[in-house]
């Protein structure tokens, strides 16, 4: 059976069965059920337990080959032993995707490894899953949150794969705390059946995904991965963290879902051959989800800086250098215009320093004339309009700063949304105060802390650009 269909019914299921519901609270086969129950899951639900007449409310049935009508997707959360029998069932009954969440496989050695083939064997050609030991799945569109807490769905064009369930959970939570919407999330397991690169073909073709972002231990099949991900590429970003990259680390993967991690200078060589953008920990992974998703790629690598702070713009300018960008002196009829609006002793060049006069005529029109340069190609601003006029006016009130925050902020999304280039906000105090982040962000203009973490997202969307240009060519 293609991939395509199983995860059809995996992610957009109909109704859906749990193996080995329980009555017990503690119990992961009771806390798959209520998940999918309490997250709004709006087909049928069959809890499957020979020894319960009803769970949380919902008629119970001894095996799922009793459920009277069709089950789509089936999670399997009893012990590794019984698993291949529940196979055989499932074949029985129909089923054609399932998750098995049991734990106990190839990465305890060999017993479990026999035990895997043996449902390899009963599956195949009828029921494709993901896992063994992994944490679950969830699609917003299909309002199922098959996991061990139940998630109410927000939108995303984000798709999320992870090899580790529950820092996968870790990361999926903190993407949506980042204001990164992830709209399905995978966790892939020992990847037994169903692959990395068969979850890459899938979201590359899902119209409601627009990034793919991947944590990796190491590959299943590394050949037709990277195929699959060359390919995609060329039409959506794929970010990844590949993780065990030490000895120590090969051998906790090993362990822990029994993946090869192998060698790192080759995954990074592949990486970069098919497109993949790579980070290195989790905050760099959703800080260039978050740009690629907001961002137009800028045509060029000239950027724009615009500061209420000299020292912050050399080191953003530092930084953007560092990541192969220019930061060119504006000419002198720009530096014109830009001295007719900042204090005598501002920097009009590039960076342009406005000072910390907080002079509002300067925040707000300096940046229309560094975007409409034609040899600018995208911008930075630092601490213009954001939380940081907090900290300057400690005993205004909130809702007056809330007031002032929306009228500077739009007026200047007025302005960045002009022209078609990237524009990137560094506000050093937005994780403390985020009312002025939270604006732009509504709006799609990317806000991080750091001089670093704003330029290395630029120099991810201008390296995108670059490797477009090539497979394009």
């Amino acid at each position: 059976m293609e991939a395509k269909e199983a995860l059809d019914k995996i992610l957009m299921p109909k109704s859906v069965a749990v193996v080995g519901a329980s009555t017990d609270p503690f119990k992961w086969g009771y806390m798959l059920l209520n998940a999918v129950k309490q997250s709004g899951f709006e087909g049928p639900i069959y809890p499957i337990n020979p020894k319960a007449e009803e769970i949380l409310g919902l008629k119970c049935y001894g095996n799922v080959k009793d459920v009277p009508g069709p089950v789509d997707m089936a999670l399997v959360v009893v012990p590794a032993k019984f698993v291949p029998g529940v196979f055989s069932d499932l074949k029985e009954k129909g089923i054609k995707g399932a998750v098995v969440i049991t734990s106990g496989f190839s990465e305890a050695g060999e017993e479990g490894r026999q035990l895997i083939e043996q449902i390899l064997q009963v599956a195949k050609g009828s029921t494709r899953f993901i896992g063994p030991n992994c944490m679950g799945v969830t699609s917003s569109k299909a309002k199922l949150s098959a996991l061990m807490i139940p998630f109410l769905h927000e939108s995303g064009e984000v798709s999320f794969i992870s090899q580790s369930g529950g820092y996968g959970l870790q990361l999926y939570i903190r993407a949506s705390a980042m204001g990164v919407g992830v709209g399905k999330f995978i966790s892939s397991g020992n990847e037994s059946d169903l692959k990395g690169y068969e979850f890459v073909k899938y979201f590359g073709e899902d119209p409601d995904t627009r990034i793919i972002a991947m944590y990796i231990e190491g590959l299943k099949e590394g050949r037709k991965w990277f195929e699959a991900a060359k390919q995609v590429s060329k039409t959506k970003p794929i970010v990844a963290i590949k993780v065990g990259v030490t000895e120590a680390g090969s051998k906790a993967a090993a362990s822990h879902t029994g993946s090869i991690a192998g060698s790192d200078k080759v995954y990074d060589a592949a990486f970069k051959q098919a497109g993949v953008v790579r980070a290195y920990d989790a905050s760099e992974m959703f800080d260039y989800v978050k740009g690629l998703l907001y961002c137009p790629l800028p045509k060029g690598p000239n950027v724009g800086i615009v500061s209420n702070s000299g020292g912050v713009a050399v080191e953003t300018a530092d930084r953007l250098i560092q990541n192969g960008l220019s930061v060119p002196t504006l000419d002198e009829k720009a530096q014109e215009e830009v001295k007719a609006l900042i204090p005598e002793f501002g920097n009009p060049k590039n960076p342009v320093d406005l000072t910390a006069s907080l002079n509002m005529n300067s925040f707000l029109n300096v940046p229309d004339v560094v975007l409409k340069q034609p040899n600018i190609n995208g911008l930075i601003t630092i601490s213009l309009g954001t939380s940081i006029i907090k900290t300057m006016f400690p005993d205004v009130a909130d809702a007056d700063l809330a007031g002032m925050y929306q009228w500077i902020n739009t007026t200047l999304l007025k302005t960045y949304k002009k022209y078609d280039k990237p524009v990137i906000v560094i506000d050093p105090s937005a994780d403390v105060a985020g009312e002025s982040a939270k604006i732009l962000e509504k709006q799609r203009v990317p806000v991080y802390t750091t001089p670093e973490r704003a330029a290395d997202v630029m120099g991810v969307l201008y390296r995108r650009k670059l490797y477009l240009d090539k497979v394009n060519a």
